[in-house]
């Protein structure tokens, strides 16, 4: 049902959004100081991760996502594809402190010198994530005396369809059954995204790279623009739109 005009003669900027409509209530929103939701650590491994990093960035409104479904599951290895500059790093390494596993991070950059919580935890190799996956990881779990058998991946690469379809196809036959797959990056649409408190922030367009490839790895058709959560055969999935997207893969079988 289509919004009523209710005039408001103490707040010139809500008349103007609704004079307008919806193309300026964004503008509205913001300038009015609101602010949707903010994103808050609770648990204190957690929060030991992150003190000293409170920058606001397209993941940082996902840490506590990750952290959750991260130790959903008794681990016997994460794998991170993608550090940069650490920050999913360290919501994983909480996860790995709490369900007391070892943290396997993949990058092309040399990240080795990342000062980061719980760091005897963390294994990084700089190496493309594709050649690792296909030829090296197996031999990086043999040397250790493990399975090559992934609890917990974690995927923020380069957010292009070619190379996420890649990483999928060599990585998810390592995720075991009850397994979690996560992507970033799964809603860049033109370039600017929203975070939770309503604030933006830009970016680039993927022509929706990492969404194409998931669609196609899944046999799924998503609107990745809206909250959604779907059960196939082989996976259980739920995403969120807001800050760049994120989506949750939990693998059946």
């Amino acid at each position: 049902m289509k919004e009523k005009l209710i005039w408001r003669p103490k707040n010139w900027l809500k008349n103007i959004g609704l004079i307008f409509g919806e193309g300026l209530k964004a503008v509205v929103f913001v300038t009015n100081g609101n602010r949707r939701f903010q994103a808050k650590t609770v648990n204190a491994t957690l929060k030991a991760a992150l003190n000293g990093h409170g920058k606001s960035s397209d993941i940082s409104d996902h840490l506590g996502i990750i952290f959750f479904f991260a130790t959903l599951r008794t681990n016997q290895l994460m794998v991170e594809l993608g550090t940069r500059g650490g920050e999913s790093t360290r919501a994983l390494l909480a996860a790995a402190e709490v369900s007391d596993c070892p943290l396997l991070s993949v990058d092309i950059d040399d990240c080795s010198g990342i000062d980061l919580p719980f760091s005897e935890r963390w294994n990084f190799v700089q190496e493309s994530d594709v050649e690792f996956g296909g030829k090296g990881f197996e031999a990086w779990c043999a040397e250790r005396d493990k399975e090559a058998q992934i609890d917990v991946l974690f995927i923020d690469t380069s957010h292009e369809y070619e190379h996420t379809k890649q990483e999928l196809e060599i990585w998810c036959p390592y995720v075991v059954s009850g397994g979690i797959i996560i992507l970033h990056d799964t809603n860049m649409g033109n370039g600017i995204y929203a975070k939770l408190d309503g604030s933006l922030g830009s970016g680039w367009n993927n022509h929706r790279g990492v969404i194409r490839a998931v669609e196609e790895y899944v046999g799924g058709s998503y609107d990745e623009k809206s909250l959604f959560s779907d059960r196939l055969d082989q996976y259980s999935i739920l995403h969120v739109p807001y800050s760049n997207g994120l989506t949750v893969l939990k693998k059946h079988k």
